[in-house]
């Protein structure tokens, strides 16, 4: 086997298993790999040896293992936009009670890499270092609407994963909500990622591209739509608050 393709394969089973909350087995990591089970098996001892990835006693299904939480972290503290947004995370979930999220696009999906959620708000799971697809939050419409052609280009050719009832899945549609979203400066997203859950987003700036998405996120019974124009304008200043630092970090000037 060659390098490049062992490299390959341990790429797409960290990525398998990052997707999947519940784990998987041995020959489900075979099919995805489309290798015999003793090929997966071997690749998923070597993980499991250096705590890349772990195994359950009971069940025998692979998860992500702890190494993976502390190279993470490592890797979300040397992105100058989380250390540089933190200070308007903080100010925005103090604002409006609810919890705030910072994300960046990593091809067509979002990453979050920062989360601030209200004293007063008990949280079940955070959302740092989950992945979403872009089509399908208003984080990745935002980092859609501001960021390169080529992202767009590539969703639009693309079959869109359906998440909800409300997930936007026509490309066509999906197109004239971008434009839209950069006509406005923001994004509002209504059950379309999870069930009840609503999100809005606006962009972190530099040069008048999207380095990041600033979202503000609750239950709908929450956050009305009436609501959502207020709540926006908060966002969108917390966004450009947090593209100044940036600005002002790299000697550039946002637009």
């Amino acid at each position: 086997m060659r390098v490049t393709e062992a490299a390959d394969r341990v790429v797409t089973v960290l990525d398998l298993l990052g997707a999947e909350h519940d784990g998987l087995g041995v020959r489900a990591i075979a099919r995805r790999l489309d290798v015999h089970p003793s090929t997966a098996s071997r690749l998923l001892g070597t993980l499991s040896a250096a705590g890349l990835i772990e195994r359950e006693e009971s069940g025998g299904r692979y998860r992500l293992g702890a190494r993976i939480v502390g190279l993470a972290a490592a890797a979300v503290d040397r992105l100058p936009v989380v250390s540089q947004a933190r200070p308007e995370l903080e100010r925005l979930s103090a604002v409006t009670a609810e919890t705030v999220n910072l994300a960046i696009r990593d091809g067509l999906h979002v990453v979050y890499v920062d989360q601030v959620t209200p004293a007063q708000t008990v949280v079940m799971a955070s959302w740092v270092g989950r992945r979403s697809p872009v089509h399908a939050s208003s984080s990745g419409k935002v980092l859609l609407a501001f960021g390169d052609e080529t992202a767009r280009d590539a969703v639009a050719g693309r079959v869109l994963e359906r998440l909800t009832d409300r997930t936007v899945t026509d490309p066509g549609r999906l197109t004239a909500v971008v434009r839209q979203v950069r006509r406005q400066g923001y994004a509002a997203s209504t059950g379309e990622l999870e069930e009840g859950l609503v999100t809005i987003a606006a962009p972190v700036l530099v040069d008048g591209v999207a380095v990041a998405a600033i979202s503000v996120s609750g239950p709908a019974y929450r956050l009305p739509a009436r609501d959502v124009p207020h709540l926006a304008r908060q966002v969108m200043d917390a966004a450009a608050a947090a593209s100044h630092r940036m600005a002002g970090r790299s000697g550039t000037r946002s637009r």
